[in-house]
């Protein structure tokens, strides 16, 4: 590679793909300014502990149908299902267990190929479990009776989750397209979204997200969840102010979510606002016990010389994380693993690594495992996960701020500037001291 780019040509080319790369990425992509249309939700509770109520009422009435009638199946599945928007909502993994427990007994309680295949399947994915997401799809495009089309483009889309999971972007994309023409909802309208910022088509991505809040009315959750979104955007080129900006209106639109509140500490640390992050996520902490606030904490108070205290928060993340991997090791993996190599041994984060890049081979997961590769000093192997991300259509400056580092490693250190210069093209602060306290949007 650096005997190549010794060649003027292929310099000048390198160097002026990085210029058209750069270029591209400021001047955007054509899309005019979007248009976003959040200030009246449709309807649906406004706070975070009015949906949860909400959710938390809906599995209690399920679960008193079973103790009524134990032997049907469709008391089963409503309270599977009810568990699994409770996981998805408050992230405990006891929802996760008794969501596999209801689900289980459907399977046991319905006669085939009836008892919610598309439930089981959003079980499957929940769990990363790629293979019995893709049977239960199955089983369900062969009912006898065809599903209603919201239940036909939902499938669709998991399909399209399948393959953007395995690195085909190109597939993913088709599939989403495909679920919007049987049913456009907003569901499919998110992962379009995610698709086009995972590929670096950011103001795509925003136009995408703009689009959905003025085609149907929406609830406040999924408001909040697309300003989420389109801060996590601004964050990843770099864009910190805008990025808090848009996490403070993510709250104002559903207020309490403890999601939310992690993105909004991020984002202040980035912008100097160290103090009021510090206790945000102290409280995210001690009220949700999420390791991900425990992991930032440590990774602050390191950064300001306090090791007693982020030795403290990181072993407290880190018994959660050992927890939560031994039970759902492909569900868990990549959080473990990051713990691991941020704060604990390297070796341990690339057994992670490998189980989560196995389970959803996909570029984040390759990245990740790259990292943890350049860790055990195996630049060479992370130069392969590289390119399968890199091939794979996934774009983000971490992408090239971690191909410029195994380059380095590597001694290829022309190879090494220009990934640098490819990073500095989308995130022109990727190199600053406050990007290194970027724990979730990083792009």
């Amino acid at each position: 590679m650096t005997r190549m780019l010794r060649w003027p040509l292929m310099a000048m080319f390198a160097v002026l793909s990085v210029a058209l790369l750069q270029w591209l990425t400021q001047r955007g992509d054509g899309f005019p300014n979007p248009v976003f249309a959040l200030e009246r939700p449709a309807y649906g509770p406004t706070t975070y502990t009015g949906l949860l109520a909400g959710h938390n009422e809906r599995l209690a009435l399920s679960q008193a149908r079973i103790e009524r009638t134990p032997n049907e199946w469709l008391p089963h599945a409503g309270a599977g299902a009810a568990a699994l928007s409770l996981f998805r909502l408050t992230g405990e993994i006891a929802y996760l267990d008794m969501a596999e427990h209801e689900i289980a007994a459907v399977r046991a309680l319905a006669p085939v190929p009836s008892g919610v295949p598309e439930l089981r399947a959003e079980l499957a994915m929940a769990r990363h479990d790629l293979a019995e997401t893709a049977r239960e799809i199955g089983v369900l495009s062969r009912a006898s009776v065809v599903p209603e089309r919201p239940i036909r483009s939902e499938a669709a889309a998991m399909r399209g989750d399948l393959a953007l999971y395995t690195g085909d972007h190109a597939r993913a994309l088709s599939l989403y397209r495909e679920a919007a023409q049987i049913d456009p909802h907003v569901s499919v309208a998110l992962r379009l979204a995610n698709l086009r910022r995972v590929s670096g088509e950011f103001d795509a991505a925003i136009a995408t997200l703009a689009e959905a809040t003025r085609t149907e009315k929406l609830t406040p959750v999924v408001l909040s969840g697309i300003a989420l979104q389109t801060g996590m955007i601004a964050s990843a080129r770099g864009d910190y102010e805008t990025a808090n900006d848009w996490f403070d209106r993510a709250e104002a639109l559903f207020s309490g979510h403890w999601l939310t509140a992690l993105y909004r500490a991020e984002a202040r640390l980035a912008i100097g606002q160290t103090d009021s992050a510090i206790a945000e996520l102290e409280r995210v902490a001690r009220d949700h016990n999420r390791p991900e606030a425990m992991d930032m904490l440590a990774l602050v108070w390191r950064v300001r010389g306090d090791n007693t205290r982020s030795r403290a928060w990181a072993e407290k993340s880190g018994a959660i994380w050992q927890e939560w991997a031994r039970k759902y090791p492909a569900a868990f993996a990549a959080h473990a693993a990051e713990h691991e190599l941020v704060f604990g041994d390297a070796t341990e984060a690339l057994r992670l690594a490998t189980i989560n890049a196995k389970a959803r081979p996909y570029g984040e997961a390759r990245l990740l495992l790259a990292r943890a590769l350049m860790a055990n000093d195996q630049a060479r192997s992370a130069m392969t996960e590289i390119g399968l991300a890199e091939r794979s259509g996934w774009r983000s400056a971490q992408l090239f701020a971690i191909k410029a580092q195994a380059l380095t490693i590597l001694g290829e250190t022309n190879a090494a500037d220009i990934a640098n210069e490819q990073a500095r093209a989308i995130n022109p602060k990727i190199g600053d001291p406050a990007t290194r306290l970027i724990w979730l949007a990083h792009g």
